[in-house]
């Protein structure tokens, strides 16, 4: 399956959540308690939804799953060089990665474009990188069907 920049229509439901800039914020921003539940952080050989980058072997990520009234709606990971200066950002435990991208402490960030595909299982799942210091920061996020039970709509 390739990731494609045109939002999927099959996955409408949750278009405003799949395309906000920021999903910590957006979520966030439901009628529900937003949580960030640690699954793992350290040095990985998986990089599956980023193959196509043709990354090195090892690499260090985070792997989280975000959760709103405790529920699992999210399952996201980001990677970065097994040497980067992103290990150490990586490193912020169940705090949402998204409240440092987005505060403005990191000068000179940049992301990419947002792409999206329709995974098998789940709802729709979208995939950047962001830029610092001349390192990247690669970000997939996975939509559960879960997200569908909160009012996404």
């Amino acid at each position: 399956m390739t990731w494609q920049q045109n939002y999927p229509q099959q996955a409408e439901k949750i278009k405003h959540l799949a395309t906000a800039s920021s999903l910590t914020a957006a979520l966030s921003d439901l009628n529900a308690t937003f949580s960030v539940k640690l699954l793992a952080l350290g040095e990985t050989q998986n990089s599956a939804d980023f193959t196509d980058f043709r990354l090195s072997e090892m690499l260090f990520q985070r792997e989280v799953l975000l959760c709103l009234d405790g529920i699992p709606v999210v399952h996201a990971q980001s990677i970065c060089a097994a040497d980067s200066a992103w290990r150490e950002i990586l490193n912020c435990g169940t705090l949402p990665l998204g409240k440092i991208l987005f505060s403005g402490s990191l000068k000179g960030l940049t992301r990419s474009e947002i792409t999206f595909r329709l995974p098998e299982n789940g709802v729709v799942s979208r995939r950047s990188w962001f830029e610092w210091q001349g390192e990247r920061l690669y970000l997939v996020e996975h939509f559960l069907p879960e997200i569908l039970q909160f009012n996404a709509a």
